[in-house]
């Protein structure tokens, strides 16, 4: 590994700690050895805003589109700026989306909120889940409205839900056209024993480490996706729906 490569390391493991001073420490040094280094201008520039130096933000992403005018993080850090938007960080860890085979699934979301919610929303921060009539809410922690699960989805959650399984929802990834979420089962009802929340496929793929495009505010983060045994389970119509109501 390289002295860059293990400086870039220390400030995204400083980023993520939430150590703001470390973080601007750390990737001055990097500056000083590269001065054409956009990420650790971003990164400087998050961490002065996380301590309210907005000032100095600003010249750390004006410094990153001197040298690429193309660079879409800090233009949208200094718009956030500019409309005295609170910056929300990443409160992700990465715990929080292991796959679980059954329990888990990442979800795209489907009538998405306006921009003006949509550009508030931080990778890893909680949700809350609303059933709806005919689908369930996803929602902030203060109730705002963010999107729906699909149709299938909801109706499966819904009827779950109905007979005791709990689940928990954190933003997975999200940008103005997109946005998804990561839902875990956290108690399965007695009822629901022999029912997957999420039947098990057989997609398969990696986990890469967390990154410059989490700690920046990028749109995805991958997420590992494990290989799964086909089981053979109860489905939703073992499920007696008589006390659920229409």
């Amino acid at each position: 590994m390289t002295i860059l490569s293990k400086l870039s390391s220390q400030a995204i493991t400083a980023a993520k700690n939430a150590d703001w001073e470390e973080a601007i420490a750390i990737n001055s040094q990097i500056l000083e050895q590269d001065p054409q280094n956009i990420n650790a201008f971003n990164r400087m520039g998050i961490a002065y805003l996380q301590l309210n130096k907005k000032n100095k933000a600003r010249d750390c992403f004006k410094k990153t589109l001197e040298i690429d005018k193309t660079n879409n993080i800090a233009k949208k850090q200094l718009a956030r700026i500019k409309a005295k938007h609170h910056l929300i960080m990443p409160t992700f860890h990465r715990e929080h989306f292991i796959e679980e085979p059954g329990r888990t699934k990442i979800v795209e979301l489907h009538r998405l909120a306006g921009k003006g919610v949509l550009s508030q929303l931080a990778v890893g921060q909680t949700c809350q889940l609303n059933l709806k009539k005919r689908y369930i809410s996803v929602e902030n922690e203060q109730g705002v409205y963010i999107g729906a699960l699909p149709e299938d989805i909801s109706f499966r959650l819904s009827k779950l839900i109905k007979t005791g399984n709990k689940y928990s929802c954190r933003l997975h990834s999200c940008n103005y056209n997109q946005c998804s979420v990561y839902l875990k089962e956290i108690n399965r009802s007695k009822r629901n024993a022999e029912i997957h929340s999420f039947p098990p496929n057989k997609t398969a793929g990696s986990t890469n480490d967390i990154d410059d495009r989490f700690l920046l505010e990028d749109d995805d983060i991958p997420v590992q996706i494990v290989d799964h045994d086909n089981d053979n389970e109860k489905t939703l119509d073992d499920i007696d729906t008589t006390e659920l109501g229409n």
